[in-house]
């Protein structure tokens, strides 16, 4: 009697482990964070095969809330374990509307592993400003 329960009870046990893993799972894709002045952010680094790098964004606030919008990108190297600044390969635009897009393009001199990081910081009244840092690798 003792034995069915305690078989019983690990049964349990291990069937709601393998529930609350699964619904984990099914829930970690769908998390989407709350930002108080961003509706949504988008953004592309490509290398195509002659080295012309292109980061291409978009960012849109919500109308009558945003008011001010701030994207700084750049592109590095990797060299050895550190990060180095493409020359030329930085650059800041600004929107005082809702809403912003922008591309920029630069030819690369070497072979080697890139990043392109693309820091939005969207004000507003809907609270504090919102700084989104998005970082995107590609090999060239």
């Amino acid at each position: 009697m003792k034995t069915r329960r305690r078989v019983l009870s690990f049964a349990m046990l291990v069937v709601m482990l393998f529930t609350m893993a699964l619904s984990t799972l099914a829930a970690g894709s769908g998390i989407t964070p709350y930002y108080n002045n961003t509706a949504t952010t988008q953004d592309t680094f490509v290398i195509d095969e002659n080295g012309l790098a292109r980061v291409t964004f978009t960012v849109r606030g919500y109308r009558g809330i945003t008011t001010r919008i701030v994207v700084e990108t750049k592109i590095e190297k990797l060299v050895g374990s550190s990060w180095v600044a493409v020359e030329n390969a930085s650059w800041t635009d600004q929107s005082t509307l809702y809403y912003c897009s922008s591309e920029h393009e630069v030819q690369l001199t070497q072979h080697g592993t890139y990043k392109a990081t693309v820091t939005y910081t969207v004000s507003g009244s809907g609270g504090t400003a919102d700084v989104i840092v998005r970082e995107t690798q590609n090999t060239y």
